[in-house]
């Protein structure tokens, strides 16, 4: 074994030895506190021993003074937390041996990067009611592009993603992929990346053009189990009118063209392979081009051109696909991959039929749950209208209809005992207009993880006998009115637990 052990020393203590094997990478800068270790094993080992310490040291003495973690491992990786972003950290490992001396190792260094929205004195994620159940979740905030724990502890943020992401960058349903992958929409662009941020595929007709240009993908892009991407597209249509604009005719008397009218939000549902090809697609206004859109109104009397398509779910199993437009509080059912619209739920009749009469509106986020019920985050219209999550049982035939069976309306006013006064629904709504995100999705006791709308967010886990069995708030500091304010989010993904995010972990360091 003497003779044994100086070889093994010497291996270790190679430089660049092996570097695949090892992570974090020398003087890396991680976007996590949540970290894979990964190093080489070494034959007959029986443990390895981590030590971490805050700083960054060059000598064994200084190294030992700073420890502020110890594990030990039987394999040559493990998943550790280190306190905190924009510090350094030296670390090494210590394998150990049967009847020998342990061998110390060459110290490593890493450090944590400073992430653009921190969980300091500007942001603040407060937990109202701890979770029982789900406590090793995780939540994905597209808001300010990070991710805490069920305690409210912030322990990752997306990174620059190779320059794209600025500090002003609009993200947007940010969350887990079937692969252990991350897949979200930024500024128009669509994408896939890893744990640490790099990318892995993007949509090829991304908005790479100035902000106010309505073209490229927009709301929702979900991954499949074939590997294939699904993602709205926008899809201007230029619909004309028998009026004429009246600008053009002060300045031209004799100039009676129709005017032009641009309805931004018609949209595209396409499928694009791995390699960014688009394999599949269905267009909305190959459907709502035979319906009379002057029969749409808005709650002012004009006519709904911006149909706004928002969100949709592809079930799989049954090849379906359920698309939402909310500003006519509408789903359309299409079958896969014929294209064809078998059904139309929510608002159908025009033009003398009030929203508030309706199964939903003006709807956010639907989705099927385990047991065939469609549900959806209904946000509703109007100010006598409270957000809720409504589910239905879908009509079996065609002389059935749709029905509701369960609802779950927010609860919206503060719930804190340290927070502003509560206020009646009609003044809250007419405060904050429940208009825009909210997301909800069923998890696997059949309970629900619900995000409430921008700008009042909650975010909470109910379940279906109406008990909260978690929540909280995110806020942030608003330095002119010196208070904390409800902080935007348009949707806040779940990782239901320890074991899906630690897929991600390890699929992000086999990446790199």
């Amino acid at each position: 074994m003497r003779s044994f052990l100086p070889l093994i020393l010497c291996l270790w203590l190679l430089p660049n030895q092996l570097p695949a094997q090892i992570f974090p990478l020398e003087n890396d800068t991680l976007n996590y506190t949540l970290i894979g270790f990964q190093f080489q094993s070494v034959k007959n080992a029986k443990n390895y021993t981590i030590e971490i310490a805050s700083g960054h040291f060059k000598n064994d003495a200084s190294f030992k003074k700073n420890i502020i973690t110890t594990a030990s491992w039987k394999k040559n990786k493990g998943i550790l937390q280190v306190p905190s972003f924009a510090k350094e950290y030296t670390w090494r490992v210590i394998p150990s041996f049967a009847g020998s001396p342990a061998v110390k190792i060459k110290l490593h260094h890493f450090s944590t990067g400073n992430v653009y929205n921190p969980d300091t004195a500007v942001l603040r994620f407060i937990i109202t009611h701890h979770a029982e159940k789900y406590k090793d979740a995780y939540l994905m905030m597209d808001g300010n592009r990070t991710m805490y724990d069920m305690e409210g502890h912030l322990v990752w943020y997306l990174p620059d993603m190779e320059g794209i992401i600025k500090p002003k960058s609009q993200v947007r349903d940010l969350k887990l992929s079937p692969f252990g992958t991350l897949t979200l929409l930024v500024d128009g662009r669509a994408f896939e990346t890893d744990y640490n941020g790099r990318i892995l595929w993007e949509g090829p007709n991304g908005r790479k053009i100035s902000s106010d240009t309505m073209v490229g993908y927009h709301h929702e892009l979900t991954m499949l189990s074939n590997g294939h991407f699904m993602v709205l597209e926008t899809d201007p249509v230029i619909k004309q009118t028998t009026k004429t604009d009246s600008t053009r005719a002060k300045a031209d008397p004799k100039d009676r063209r129709p005017r032009r009218i641009r309805s931004q939000n018609y949209g595209v549902v396409t499928e694009y392979n791995e390699n960014g090809k688009p394999v599949w697609e269905w267009r909305s206004a190959n459907y709502f081009k035979n319906s009379n859109l002057d029969y749409y109104k808005k709650s002012n009397g004009m006519s709904e051109y911006d149909i706004h398509e928002n969100s949709f779910y592809f079930d799989e199993k049954n090849k379906v696909i359920y698309v939402s437009f909310r500003n006519i509080s509408q789903v359309l059912k299409v079958s896969y991959p014929s294209g064809e619209v078998i059904a139309a739920y929510g608002k159908l009749e025009y033009p003398n039929d009030s929203m508030e009469n309706h199964i939903f509106c003006g709807q956010h986020s639907c989705h099927v749950s385990e047991k065939g019920y469609f549900y959806v985050y209904d946000n509703g219209c109007g100010i006598n209208h409270i957000p809720k999550i409504v589910m239905m049982k879908l009509p079996s035939s065609e002389k059935d209809t749709i029905e509701k069976i369960w609802e779950y309306p927010m609860p919206v006013e503060p719930i804190r005992a340290d927070g502003p006064p509560a206020i009646n629904s009609v003044e809250l709504n007419k405060r904050y207009m429940f208009t825009a995100g909210g997301n909800v999705v069923e998890l696997s006791d059949n309970s629900f993880f619900v995000s409430s709308n921008v700008p009042y967010n909650k975010a909470l886990i109910v379940s279906q006998d109406k008990q909260i069995l978690w929540s909280a708030e995110i806020e942030k500091w608003q330095s002119d009115k010196k208070s904390w304010v409800p902080y935007p989010q348009y949707r806040i993904s779940i990782i239901p637990n320890r074991e899906l995010l630690e897929n991600l972990i390890w699929n992000s360091i086999n990446l790199k």
